[in-house]
This record gives C-alpha cells, structure tokens and sequence, in this order.
C-alpha cells in the first residue's frame, strides 16, 4: 500500500517522497510550494477584485506544501515558517509607509484613508487616496457620484437636492434622480429615487402624476382641466381659451377681458365692442347710429333713442262766454310742432266738444309724434277754438297778450320717460275771451311699437288683433323721402309688395274666412273696418307741400293717421291680397255750410258684380269700376257715398 504525507501533498515511491497527484492539482489551482526558512515565498491574496499577485523570492525546493484554495469559510489556509512570518512583518511595516503610487501593488492592497475603495482605484479615478472626502463637500468618495467635482461645498438638500454628491447648479443634469433631465424636467425638485416612465408620467415632464399638476404638459393644470371638463392625460385635449388668460371660457366671465361680464356683454369674443343698443348686430364703438333711427350719432342728438313726444289734452275749462247769445262753446283744440298742424281734438275730422262755460270738462286726448333728431329745443304750440257758422274764433290760453295760443319749448335730450304737467291759462293779459287748459307731455322712445292691439267691428262683432312689427322695417320708411310736390307723388305710399304688409293681409283674410265672411265684399269690408279703426290725426291741414304722407307700418306703428295715411295701408292690403285697387285725391265737402273744399284722400275698390259710387279706373282700366272705400271712420259700405259734395278727382292705379 502506498504510503502518504499526512496532509496528502506527498508520497513514498522507492524510500523517496515526491509530490502525489493533490499536490500536482493544488499547484496548478495556485497554491504556493513549500520553501525552506532561508527561502521566503509571499502569496497576497486578491481582496479587490484583481488578479493575483505572486512575488517569489529565492525559491527552492518544494518541501512542504499546502494548498492555497480558500475553505468554505472564505480564508485561504498558507502556512509560513517563523522567518516568513517576521519578513512578512518587517516588510507590511515598511510598505505601510510608502506614499500611493509608489508600489503598485502595495496599492492594491491598501485603503489608506478607510474610504472603502482601493488606493489604486482612487488613483485611476483620480480621488486622493488619503482623504476619504477628495472635494470636501461632506460626502465620503464611496458615496460621491462627483468625487473629483467642485471642491469646498456642502452637500445639503438645498445644493444637492438627490444627495448625491453632485451640485445641482453645475455638476447634477438630473438633480431629482428620475431620469429626466433638468433642462426638460418640470419638477426637478420633487420626489427622488422615482422613475419618469409612461406609467407613472403621462407626459414625461418629470412630474409624477400623483402630484404632477400638469400630467400631459399642455400648459393647463390638471385641477383647471377638470374646471374646464377637458382630459388632464392627454395633450390634445386643451381647453378653449379665446383671451389666452388661462381661465378657460366655460368658466371665464370675461372671455374677450374687455373688463364686462360675459353676461352683460353682447359681444363676448370682442374685446373693442360690448353693447349693441339697436340690435342690429353692429357694436355701439363702431356703429355710426346707435339707435337706428336713420340719423347718425354726430348729428343725433339722442342717440340712445328715437325721440318721440306724447302730449295729453287733460282738462279744459271755458272761462268766457265765447257767443253774445248764449253759454255754450263748440271747442276744438289743435296741436302744432315748428308751425305745423299735428292735429286737432276731438279725433272726427270737424268734431267739437259742447262746453259749458265756468265747466271743467275730462278730455284724455293723446298724441303722439316724432321729434327732429338733429336738434334739440322744438317749440310746440297748443290753440283752442270756439267753432262759428262763419269765422272761428281763438280761445286764449296764454297770459301773454300778444298770442292767444300756448308755446312750450320742448328738449329732447332730456330723459326718456320724464313727464312734465303745464297748466296754460288766458287769464291775467286782460284781453278776455279766456280759456284754461291742463295738459302734460313726456318724451318717448320710438323705438317701442305705440301700439300692438288693434280693435275694430264689423257687422254685429268686435274683432281685435295683436300685432308685433319690426322697428328696423319702421325706421327704413321712416327715413325715406316723405316730400310731395304734387298729388302723384303720393301714389308712392302704397308698398302691397312689403313682406309686413303680405304678412298682415294674409292673416287679416284668416280672421274674414274664420268669421264667415267669405265673399270678395264681405272680406274687403271687414279689412277696411280694421284701418277705420286707427284713430284718425291730422298731419297738417290740407294737402299742400308741406304734407307728410306716412307708410302704412308707420301709421301701424305709431297708431294714427290721416286720410291718405289710411288710404295708402287699405290700398296695399287689398293689392297684395290681389284685389285690384286705386288711390283716389279729390276735392270734398261735408256738408252745405262748408265755404271751402278740403282736399282728401280715398281708396276706390274693384268688386266683381257690385254696384255703387265711385269711378272708372285710369288708363287702361277706364273700363272697370273702382267703388269708393271710405277709410278714415263712417260706417259707410263699400260703394257708398258719405260726402255732401265731390269734384276734381285724380285717379292713380297702384299696382
């Protein structure tokens, strides 16, 4: 049997011991070969990760062996000799003195400033092998991501806010650790030892979305986009914003931040406008009228409001006897703007009131009329009439004995609405024949249709009508050219072809077929006791050229007319129902005390198989009868005659 060394390094062949098959597998895993004590062999482990390193010194023979493989307690088992253990000594001592960088591989072995690292680790990193902090900035070079940085500061949370050894203002490009950097990053500094991914930042701003404010970096915060009904994760989704102040416009009040509210401004995305006080859709910066009333704001005196008067006969007392034979007076009273006749009370033309002298009499008599826009003061004038067989005589109403009628200075710029009470009396000018009138008059705005609901009967029926009508259609014809210089210029008056006018026709035609009144006559009566049923106001007496012909929507809209008013609205509701219809402008009187023909205004009618007054139609028309149509009151039928006396008739066909 063969013989071995008790450590199995060696065996007996032939007296002779020679290395055994471990030994042979020990050395060529490592281990060092026995040397005698004059003989020193030095293994140094490898502690940091490098090769290892073999320095012999004057090696011999193998004389003993161990094997150099560590046990399973991590320690490599060498034995030494007493000499190796002392030169081992005597030689760490002299190493250990030696600065770094002088031996190579004593530098392998050494940690000189107990830093954790290597000193030739700290040498090819370029750290001070002897201090463990190389830039002074509190941090031990094993912690220090910028160990050979900017020396001499203190990494505190303020300079270094990851802590990571690296200044944030020159050294640190992500200073929260997240993976974004800073140039990039919206929240550089918030929490740290996260990472910025899909996940957990939307838009990838370096902002966690738990606390992002901003998840898809739109520039809106998540707390507005969810104000502004938007999606906070997705970039696209922005809220609408038309003044770029970053309050969104479903909860902006001033979208346009022209400083009013979006509720009081009619013009909420434009910031030059923000009241549009006709309606027409042009703001009051830019609009040259502001309230439509066909006269531009630099002559407009108001131009906030069509200006109108409303006058009120109130009371009315006869102080003197006005006849030698008795107590009674036959009163009128007539109303003039700038020298003309606006008209005169009661309403039937050559109607008077029968008062008592010393009697105190209610008359609640309107009118309405519009004011010149273009200036401000205009003088109204009131003149009261005792009616005689021959010569009417004035009632004085003014105390001043030069003029027996009232003058009241009108200013329409005042407020509209304010009302103003006038009590005009003849007594104290010594000239007798006195009168006292109490009348009041406040402006208005004819902006606002006078009157909706028109009443009228017919037959055995009161019949009435609620109608809306457009201001901007009324102020249209109100500013046409209303100047006449002979009597064909009034054909003109008549617009059957109006859109208004078709509209009121149609529905007035309805009301006819609904009340059973079906035939031609039955129909055109009914619609010519509708027009007798706007009051009648004169315009000015007579026809002459200082007459003022209105346009059927502005006898409608202001609620009164004269008879070639009447004429022109009853003319254009039959032709634009196809009735075939004329203007007829005559001379009258109404009964044989009249001294003077008064001229006039009515419209002749076209019925199938009719018969009565009237005349042959003009030109071509020569041939068909036109009936007389009576349109300022009466109750006369169509064909009737209620005049005591005709003559000088002009006929104009309105087509």
């Amino acid at each position: 049997m063969e013989e071995y060394s008790e450590d199995g390094y060696w065996k007996l062949v032939d007296g002779q011991w020679v290395a055994s098959e471990l030994q042979t597998q020990s050395l060529a895993a490592g281990a060092n070969p026995y040397v005698p004590e004059n003989n020193v062999a030095v293994n140094i482990e490898n502690t940091g990760g490098l090769e290892p390193i073999h320095q012999v010194v004057n090696s011999a023979t193998y004389q003993h062996k161990e094997s150099n493989q560590k046990s399973r307690f991590g320690r490599t088992s060498v034995i030494f000799g007493t000499g190796t253990l002392v030169l081992i000594v005597t030689l760490i001592i002299l190493f250990s003195t030696l600065s770094p960088g002088t031996v190579s591989l004593l530098d392998e072995m050494r940690d000189s400033d107990g830093d954790g690292i290597m000193d030739s680790d700290e040498l090819e990193a370029g750290t001070n092998p002897e201090l463990r902090d190389s830039d002074n900035d509190g941090l031990d070079d094993g912690e220090d991501f910028c160990p050979t940085g900017e020396v001499d500061w203190d990494s505190d949370i303020i300079s270094d806010f990851d802590g990571d050894g690296c200044r944030d203002i020159n050294e640190d490009l992500d200073d929260d650790n997240d993976g974004i950097s800073d140039d990039v990053d919206r929240c550089d500094t918030s929490e740290v030892g996260w990472t910025s991914t899909p996940d957990s930042d939307n838009d990838l701003d370096g902002c966690h979305d738990d606390g992002d404010a901003d998840d898809d970096n739109d520039g809106w915060s998540d707390t507005k986009e969810s104000q502004c009904g938007t999606n906070h994760l997705r970039s696209t989704s922005k809220p609408a914003d038309f003044d770029g102040d970053m309050i969104c416009d479903i909860v902006d009040s001033d979208d346009d931040n022209d400083g009013v509210d979006d509720s009081q401004d009619v013009f909420p995305y434009d910031s030059s406008e923000w009241i549009d006080f006709d309606g027409d859709g042009i703001g009051d910066n830019s609009d040259t009228d502001d309230d439509n009333d066909g006269v531009l704001d630099i002559y407009d005196v108001n131009d906030y409001a069509d200006t109108a008067l409303k006058l009120t006969f109130d009371y009315f007392m006869v102080l003197t006897d006005m006849d030698y034979w008795d107590s009674k007076s036959e009163t009128y009273i007539c109303l003039y703007l700038e020298g003309e006749n606006i008209g005169c009370k009661p309403n039937d033309e050559g109607s008077t009131w029968s008062m008592s002298t010393d009697t105190l009499y209610s008359l609640d008599s309107e009118f309405y009329f519009d004011l010149p826009e273009e200036t401000s003061s205009h003088l109204v004038q009131i003149c009261a009439w005792d009616e005689d067989a021959f010569d009417d005589d004035r009632i004085d109403i003014n105390p001043n004995s030069a003029n027996n009628c009232y003058n009241e200075y009108v200013d329409n710029t005042n407020s509209i609405g304010d009302s103003v009470t006038v009590t005009a009396s003849g007594v104290g000018d010594g000239t007798g024949w006195d009168g006292e009138l109490d009348f009041s008059y406040e402006l208005i705005d004819f902006r606002n249709q006078l009157f909706t609901s028109f009443d009228w009967e017919y037959g055995s029926g009161s019949y009435s009508l609620d109608l809306s009508l457009d201001y901007d259609i009324y102020s249209y014809y109100k500013n046409l050219d209303h100047s006449v210089s002979g009597w064909e210029d009034y054909e003109r008056f008549s617009t059957p072809d109006a859109q208004y006018v078709i509209e009121l026709a149609n529905e007035l035609e309805s009301m006819a077929e609904m009340y059973g009144y079906t035939s031609d006559l039955e129909e055109a009566e009914f619609i010519l006791a509708f027009v007798r049923g706007i009051p009648y106001q004169f315009d000015i007496d007579g026809m002459g050229v200082d007459e003022y012909p209105k346009y059927p929507i502005e006898m409608l809209w202001e609620g009164a007319g004269d008879c070639e008013d009447a004429a022109a609205l009853y003319i254009s509701l039959m032709e634009a129902l196809d009735y075939d219809a004329i203007l007829i402008l005559l001379e009258v009187k109404s009964n044989s005390d009249d001294d003077t023909w008064g001229g006039h205004a009515m419209p002749g009618i076209y019925i199938a198989n009719h018969d009565g007054y009237g005349y042959y139609g003009p030109g071509s028309k020569s041939n068909v009868p036109f009936y007389l149509a009576e349109a300022t009151g009466g109750s006369t039928s169509i064909g009737e005659d209620g005049w005591y006396d005709r003559q000088n008739a002009e006929l104009y066909d309105v087509e």
